[in-house]
């Protein structure tokens, strides 16, 4: 018997006092920007969602109530054809905080006594496996963290080309929590890192469940200057077509590697000589 909701909130372009500018110094949320992560929400975090193996989940998606009419347009035709993807229009961040607590009680039953909430970002993809994790790392714990710490950074470096690397960190922002329905205030309650400081967790890190997408529009993020690279990776997985793939070139790859394996012995080495 089914005794949780599953929620992911994601915000899209919902205004915030901290974001003056993109990593190019851009102003963000404007038609520039907003051209530019629609183009990659489509391409990228959508498909990856409409991908899922389970797809018992509600996804509440954030958007500024100014967007401009053929944004709507587009996120009409998502809602048409993704169940799971529910627009909420807001005026800023506060509102969107306040609304997410107000809307996810109506997605209840009488059968629901835990909520699980997760909050992705809108250029960021999950593996089709991601929610099924999330779910089968169910327990009826109250503040129960759901910490799946392996994943894949895509940094694009060109129109069609990129470089791949692993992600793995205790408490990332693809973090879950499971909560009482009585007593939920939300996975976005707490930056993610506080959540390694929690009693109860359940990890797993066997295979690289998310992909954060890196590039020129992004705020914080940042590519893993010494994390191990990859050559291939099975972008089907995440639901990216073929014409979205972005190359990654073996030797590039191979190089770096190598380098990065030379760097850390010469390391250990000093270490142990000191």
């Amino acid at each position: 018997m089914e005794t949780f909701k599953h929620i992911i909130s994601t915000r899209f372009n919902v205004p915030t006092e901290i974001w003056t500018t993109t990593r190019e110094g851009k102003k963000p949320l404007s038609d520039e920007w907003l051209e530019d992560r629609f183009g990659i929400f489509l391409n990228y975090c959508l498909p990856s969602f409409k991908n899922q193996s389970q797809k018992n989940f509600v996804w509440l998606v954030f958007f500024d109530i100014h967007t401009p009419k053929k944004y709507v347009g587009i996120i009409s035709d998502i809602e048409k054809e993704c169940k799971q993807f529910h627009p909420v229009f807001v005026q800023d961040f506060q509102e969107m905080s306040a609304k997410l607590l107000e809307m996810i009680p109506q997605f209840f039953d009488d059968k629901t006594e835990y909520v699980i909430t997760t909050d992705i970002d809108n250029d960021d993809m999950i593996h089709r496996s991601f929610v099924a994790e999330v779910q089968k790392s169910f327990k009826p714990v109250h503040n129960l963290v759901i910490d799946l710490r392996l994943g894949l950074q895509l940094t694009k470096t060109g129109v069609n080309k990129g470089i791949a690397n692993y992600y793995y960190q205790v408490a990332n922002p693809f973090v879950s929590l499971v909560e009482k329905t009585t007593d939920f205030r939300t996975v976005t309650k707490e930056n993610h890192l506080n959540y390694r400081n929690y009693p109860n967790i359940v990890m797993t890190d066997k295979t690289p469940l998310f992909i954060q997408f890196i590039h020129e529009n992004n705020l914080m993020n940042e590519t893993f200057k010494n994390s191990k690279r990859l050559s291939k990776i099975n972008y089907s997985d995440f639901g990216i077509s073929k014409k979205n793939e972005l190359l990654l070139s073996d030797i590039t790859t191979f190089v770096f590697n190598t380098k990065r394996l030379l760097k850390n012995a010469l390391k250990i080495l000093s270490n142990k000589h000191q």
